[in-house]
């Protein structure tokens, strides 16, 4: 019986040695982060962010559009297709290469933040309606 004791006591023991050492290697990766944050700022003042970064909704519908079909925005808001098509998929375009294109099924969502002023068009494969203008001041 006096065993049974002694090698739980010494578990518990090894336990809480284990978490305090984990405990300490949570809080230098924090320090980590922040510094490397710090280090990555953006130098052109074109590329920083001017808006709260508001997201907006645009809803890929089944009979062919995109609502609303223009929006304007701050740079740094972003915008979040969702797929409301029922059945199979579309497939999402920035046709000024802002990212690869987006298979996405029903209720799928893709999201994107604008950092740069200027006029940009998205649309769906097969498609030719299903089109979306995004200012960005």
């Amino acid at each position: 019986m006096n065993k049974k004791w002694l090698i739980l006591i010494t578990l518990m023991v090894l336990a809480g040695v284990l978490v305090s050492g984990c405990a300490d290697n949570a809080e230098e990766n924090e320090v980590d982060i922040e510094t490397e944050t710090e280090d990555s700022q953006i130098t052109e003042e074109e590329e920083m962010p001017i808006g709260e970064g508001t997201p907006f909704g645009v809803r890929m519908e089944y009979y062919g559009k995109m609502t609303p079909a223009e929006i304007e925005i701050n740079r740094g808001d972003s915008i979040v297709w969702r797929n409301q098509k029922p059945q199979n998929s579309y497939v999402l375009v920035s046709d000024d290469g802002l990212f690869e294109d987006k298979e996405m099924y029903v209720h799928d969502t893709h999201t994107y933040t604008f950092t740069k002023s200027g006029t940009y068009t998205f649309s769906v494969r097969d498609v030719p309606d299903m089109v979306l203008t995004v200012t960005v001041r």
